[in-house]
Formats: C-alpha cells, structure tokens, sequence
C-alpha cells in the first residue's frame, strides 16, 4: 500500500496530463505535503463520487465515498458517468490578506478531470484542488444559451463516529450552534455552513462553500447514516447562460484548531482582485481597516445634533470610523438641508477629527441598479467612507447578484461595505477587498432582548468565524447587556473574534470609564498572526494569542465553570515584555482587575477565570 501510494505521488510531482478510458481507474490526487489523499472514481451503480483519507500521521477517513453531480436541464450529471482525461497542475503562491493574518499561503495540487454524461453525451469537468489543510471541487460544465440548474448532488458522507457542530438558519445564519454525533442530526434538518467536524482520532474538518460570486448559494440537509447533502433552499431551479462555473464545495483538515483557524482554503478559492477596481490591490488608500463606535446598539438617538459628538468621542478613543445607523435618513430631513446636505456635514466635521463616516441603509431601497448607482454616488459625494448594507435574507441567485453588483459598484466609488442581515462569507472579499465585514452571524444585538451564553461565544470562533470575518459587534461593559458574562469575557472577544472592521457595540461612556481604556485604544481590527493556544476546546474554551506588528494580545473566553488557564508565552520572542493583564473580579461580573507585570518567552502564566469569564493580555516589547 505504501509502495504504491509513493508512486501516486510521484506521478503528481511532474505533473503529467494522464488521458484515461471511460472506464478507468480511480484518479487519485494528494496534497502536496502528500498528508490528504482523494480519489475521484465511478462506483458500481455508475454514480460519480470520491473520498479523502489523511493518510500522513494516522490514516483518518475525512469522507467515505460521496456522491457527485449537478442536474443540468433535468439531467443528473452525476449518474451514468464516465472519467476522461485528466489534466494535472500546482499552484504555490502568497498574497496579502487580513484579518486573521496577513499573508495568505496557495499551494495546492489541481486535478481538472473530464466526465462525460454517458445517456445525454454531454461532457463537463470537475475541477479537483488539494491542499496541505483540506481540499476544494467545483463542476464547469461547457455550453452556450440558457439552461436551467435545479440541484446538484454533492454529499459529504461523513464517518459515524465523528462529532459536528452546525446551526440551522439558512436565511440570515444568524443560529446557535448544535452538537451532535453526525448519526444523530435530525433526518432533513436544514444546516448552514459552515459545519465543523471532529473525527474519532481528535482530528478537526469543517465543510463550507468558497467563491459564491454568481450562483445561488448551497447549504445541506441532513441524510442517514451520517451523510449532508448539497441543497438551493432559495432557489428550487434557476436559469443559467453560457458556460456553469459552480462555486467551490469545500472541506477543511487539519490536526488541530489552530490548523482550521489559519486555514486560507476559502479564500484561495476565489479570484485575486480585479485592477481596474482596485489597483493597488488590498493596499488601496481609501480600503483601510479599524474600529468603530455606532448608537444603534445602546439605544441612542441618530437624531443630527447628537452626531458630532459620537464622532469626537471615536476620535477621543483613537477609533477610526463611526457608523451612522437605522433612522437617519427619515430623522435628518431638517427645516434648513436635507439627509445628504446632514451627511456632507457631518462627513466634513468628521474628517477634521480623523474619523470615517459609515452609512447604513435597507436593502429594499437599493433593488434597481439605478436606485444603487444612485445611493451609492450621493454617499461618496458626501464623503462617507463606506456603507452598511442590511436585510437581505437570502443568497438566492438574484440576491447572490446584488452583493456582487454593490461591491462592484461601491468599489468604482471608493466606498467600503459591511453586509448586515447576510449569509455566509465565502471568500468574496479576497476578490472585493472593500468588503470590510459581514453579520451572517448571531451577534451581540441578541443581548438587547435575549441572551446569548458563554458557550456561544466559545463556539464561534471555531464554526462560523472558519467562513471569514464576521460583524458580532462585540464588546458590552453594561452591567444590564452582560446576560450572564463578565466584563473580561466582552473584552476578550474583540481579540477572539475576527472583524477587519470592528464595530464595538457599546455607548461609548461605558469605554471612557473604564479601568481598560487603554487596551482598547491599543486594539487592532487585523492581525499579522494569530495562534489558538492548547487548551482550547469548542464551546468550553477559546484561547487565542495575536500579534499585531511586535506587540501580542491574549484572548481567552471561558464558556463554563471557572477555571485555571495555563498561559504558556513560548509565543513571544526573545526579551522582555510589558504586560497589561485584564482579569474577572470574583463575584463582580461587571468588573475588572488590571495589572502591570514584566514578563519574557516561555514564562507560564496561571490565569483564573470565573464562570463565563475571560482574560485578556497586552503585551510589548519593553523599551
């Protein structure tokens, strides 16, 4: 087996263009570090399939055989096939990126293999690429005309004995995560991505879907034994012109969470940017990530004349943008000037404070391209940085098209957008660097009439946030909004959670009062580095180390009884650190203790945590 499974790998080392009979062999293509291993391969009833070992350090099933195929003008694609040839490629490149790092790697092996529908002669490829940490698919499918998509039968057969988490809302994404053993998940049951997996070995995968960019987008529902098939919950059928160039059905591996988390597979899968709309690529002068301060989330007035001071007070914390939420454009229409007249002033007074204006708007108001343009210009001509765009609902084609569209054309206007009321991210901003963030998440707006528990927030980071970023718009020190947390686990999830740009939830007196004040100014919204510490374990415990230029931030977010961490700095590079050490207060959720300390790599830290509480750490590098 091993002799013959070096051959496999030597064969895809030069690369060689293999043309096989319709009744070939399976063909079989490994990750360049030769860890994943895939075999796509005609079973016996004539159904298109494939499945993943890892085969590097234990031999792992990631997939036992899963079907493939799209239903083409009422044609299963996947049935009756037949293997053709095989082309063979490698990409290996890196470029720049944000959020959880800033360098993304691409290395992966690419297998494009043609199949032809035996019944209907009609042929297709599906495009095969493996990497280090996981693999990807997507079905091309030749033709001119319209023809009409109504399904595809992509599964993935998972093994019975692994654990998933998953959420249930597949209109906005906006659920709480499940656990489950993959047998037990409810026949039928409708499931987002993205949905994270640990096998029987203590190994970790997650499947989602990456470069949704002009299709309607894919979620699963639940099958027996252990199968998620491949489902359009908004559309039943649709029609498509010309060449069908599927997104990409994706599976993540890796040993541990912090393989998942570094994870770049998603966005690798889409297409770099494109120059005309952005030159300069993810350095554009007018894309820049930060913080924002927004009054939505408080309860506090949008009215005009309490504006300016939202903004001096971004600028008092060093926060780069406020948000001009729900409401304004009804409420600014003054005696004097209009909602734009208000804006343009607004944005003007802003910019003297070295503060960015972002917009909010429903989407409904902005369904026809001209109601777009036009909404879009007038904000530029104001001179607000970017929009936040809410209440879509649905990834069904049409509205797959108008997130495309708006990116598009808020990028001719050199505004960035932040998608609220969305579905998953799935790469896009690789291709569209002026999307800042996205919600497709259950957020912190839930604790303004519900609540959310620790274990949610312990969960995120290593189910929804494996999609992209995501707007939580963390960070409440409201004894009233807490909902059972503490003041330390808030603080920490704006280290924790992933957003390039960061909407801190709370009125801003609750942050200029605080004991932490200087933490906060100190915290980036994008991160050179990001490691998840041991210990880490989903839904009990999110423990993470960020580096952002010298400096480091620790985040831990205990989702249950109180415990002791052990913090072991081996991160840290040579020399002496200043410590800022944030900490619960026994008994005082609201509270928090802050200490100074001079430490050094591989010093060990003992960090006690309450129930449902955090820690946070700032350190850098003594002067």
């Amino acid at each position: 087996m091993k002799a013959c499974y070096s051959l496999v790998c030597a064969v895809l080392s030069i690369c060689l263009s293999v043309p096989t009979a319709a009744d070939a062999e399976p063909v079989t293509i490994a990750s360049p570090d030769g860890a994943i291993r895939v075999e796509v391969l005609v079973n016996d009833e004539g159904r298109l399939c494939y499945w993943v070992q890892r085969v590097k350090g234990s031999d792992t099933v990631i997939l036992n055989p899963s079907a493939l195929g799209i239903t083409v003008d009422g044609v299963d694609l996947g049935q009756g096939a037949a293997l053709g040839e095989c082309r063979r490629t490698m990409i290996d490149e890196r470029y720049p990126c944000r959020g959880v790092h800033s360098e993304a790697v691409n290395r992966c092996h690419v297998a494009q293999i043609d199949v032809t529908h035996a019944e209907s002669k009609m042929s297709y490829v599906i495009e095969m690429r493996v990497f280090d940490d996981g693999l990807a698919y997507r079905y091309v499918v030749p033709g001119v005309g319209q023809r009409t998509i109504s399904g595809e039968v992509s599964v993935w057969n998972l093994p019975r004995d692994c654990q998933v988490w998953y959420q249930t809302n597949v209109a906005n994404y906006e659920g709480f995560y499940a656990k489950s053993l993959s047998t037990r998940i409810k026949v039928d049951e409708q499931i987002g991505f993205p949905v994270t997996i640990q096998y029987a070995d203590g190994t970790y995968g997650a499947i989602t879907e990456a470069g949704l960019l002009a299709f309607s987008g894919l979620t699963v529902r639940a099958a027996r034994p252990s199968r998620l098939k491949g489902v359009f919950e908004d559309d039943a059928k649709w029609q498509e012109t010309g060449e069908i160039r599927t997104p990409w059905r994706v599976t993540m591996t890796g040993p541990d969470l912090n393989a998942l988390v570094n994870s770049d597979i998603v966005a690798n899968l889409c297409p770099a940017p494109d120059a005309n709309l952005f030159p300069d690529g993810l350095a554009c002068a007018w894309i820049k990530p930060g913080r924002s301060l927004w009054n939505w989330w408080s309860d506090s007035s949008v009215e005009f004349r309490y504006q300016k001071e939202w903004v001096d007070k971004a600028a008092e914390m060093g926060f780069e943008y406020y948000l001009v939420d729900a409401g304004w454009e009804k409420s600014w229409q003054l005696p004097t000037k209009d909602m734009w007249a208000c804006l343009k002033e607004l944005c003007d007074y802003a910019k003297g404070k070295g503060v960015g204006i972002n917009v909010w708007k429903h989407w409904g108001g902005l369904e026809t391209v001209g109601d777009r343009e036009d909404f879009l210009r007038r904000c530029a001509q104001a001179g607000a940085v970017g929009v936040k765009i809410d209440f879509m609902d649905s990834e069904s084609r049409s509205r797959i098209d108008f997130y495309t569209y708006t990116l598009a054309t808020a990028a001719r206007n050199k505004l960035m957008v932040n998608y609220h009321g969305a579905n998953k991210p799935t790469g896009e901003s690789r291709t569209f660097p002026n999307e800042m963030t996205r919600e497709g998440i259950r957020g912190l707006e839930y604790n303004k009439w519900s609540e959310l528990p620790a274990t949610h927030y312990a969960t995120l980071p290593f189910t929804r946030y494996l999609a992209g970023h995501g707007d939580f718009t963390p960070c409440t020190f409201n004894p009233d909004k807490l909902k059972g947390t503490t003041a330390a686990l808030q603080l920490a999830s704006t280290v924790v959670f992933t957003s390039p740009l960061m909407h801190w939830a709370d009125h801003w007196k609750f942050y200029l009062d605080s004991n932490v004040l200087e933490v906060i100014k100190a915290m980036p919204s994008t991160w050179d580095q990001t490691i998840v510490l041991p210990g880490s374990e989903i839904g009990q415990v999110a423990a993470f180390a960020r580096r952002s230029g010298a400096s480091w931030f620790v985040g831990i977010i205990n989702g249950g009884k109180a415990q002791t961490h052990a913090l072991d700095l081996s991160f840290l590079a040579d020399g002496a650190y200043d410590a800022v050490l944030v900490r619960d207060v026994e008994g005082k959720p609201a509270e928090m203790s802050v200490e100074r300390a001079n430490v050094t790599k591989g010093q060990k830290l003992d960090v006690q945590t309450q129930d449902d509480g955090g820690f946070v750490a700032w350190l850098v590098p003594a002067k």
